[in-house]
């Protein structure tokens, strides 16, 4: 090791030289602000149908019938046949996140690298199955194109359209994205206690809820998607399904090949949509 100078041309003592200082870590390991995701939890749930197999659920449906007036000169009645096609749900995906832990790192380092480790992979899994039941927008029935920033005339659009497929006004929900939220905590009629008589409620955040505009509960995400143009999607809690056959398991083996151990979180799961007329898209055209 070369011996360190010290003539006049060296600006610090040694003690300050960064071989003689040592650097000091934490106990903890930081992990990064994820995405606030919301889909899961607000949409219909059928996995129990498919936890002892199978790759397609079905869903009977029946149409609507209309009343018909009886003739008084003997004429046989009509009968009406009120099968729908019935709904599939294709349970076809499957993720992973995976990563290995060589024994180097394993025995040098004085972290629990696999519980670190596994917070990133759960997070990863949980982003993916949001991200596909965000892209349903591609299903939605009907389309409110927005504009550059949302406002009041938007969200009463979403109402109409809501009112014209006969949603119920209950389990109305909307997922929007991080603009559309400031465009509307900056509709005073939203968020003033003059106006709503809650004080603080339309922006507390509640479990990433914004408000309950009209008769729909509105919940704020980060994964809202861009494509051309922001799209927000609201819904009917039974419009959108979703179906884990298996939800996020964990499995560990340690491979000789790679001296290290192999951990892999994987699930597999199905989405779609039941009801196109009881989801809409809100686009804003830029991000969402």
């Amino acid at each position: 090791m070369a011996t360190p100078t010290t003539n006049s041309n060296v600006l610090k003592s040694i003690a300050a030289t960064a071989q003689y200082v040592q650097e000091a870590w934490t106990r903890d390991i930081q992990q990064p602000f994820d995405k606030k995701l919301q889909m899961a939890k607000l949409v219909q749930d059928r996995s129990g149908l498919v936890s002892g197999g199978g790759d397609l659920i079905n869903v009977p449906f029946a149409i609507g019938v209309d009343s018909r007036a009886k003739a008084d000169d003997g004429t046989a009645i009509t009968y009406d046949v009120p099968n729908g096609a019935p709904i599939t749900i294709n349970i076809n995906k499957h993720y992973y996140s995976a990563i290995l832990i060589p024994d180097l790192a394993k025995v040098q380092s004085n972290y629990d690298l696999k519980s670190v480790f596994q917070e990133r992979m759960a997070e990863s899994l949980a982003r993916q199955i949001d991200t596909d039941l965000m892209a349903l927008y591609g299903s939605a029935g009907t389309t409110v194109t927005g504009g550059a920033a949302i406002d009041d005339a938007d969200i009463l659009s979403v109402v109409a359209a809501f009112d014209a497929a006969n949603t119920p006004q209950d389990m109305r929900r909307g997922v929007i994205g991080n603009n559309t939220k400031a465009d509307l905590l900056g509709v005073n009629k939203y968020v003033a206690y003059d106006q709503t008589g809650k004080t603080g409620k339309a922006v507390d955040g509640s479990t990433g809820l914004v408000g309950s505009i009209y008769g729909i509960d509105i919940y704020h995400s980060g994964n809202v998607p861009t494509s051309v143009t922001g799209r927000n999607l609201f819904f009917h809690k039974n419009a959108i399904t979703i179906a884990q056959q298996l939800k996020p398991k964990f499995e560990m083996e340690y491979s000789v090949d790679q001296i290290g151990t192999k951990c892999v979180l994987h699930t597999i799961y199905g989405v779609g949509v039941e009801r196109a007329s009881s989801v809409i898209e809100l686009t804003r055209t830029t991000a969402p």
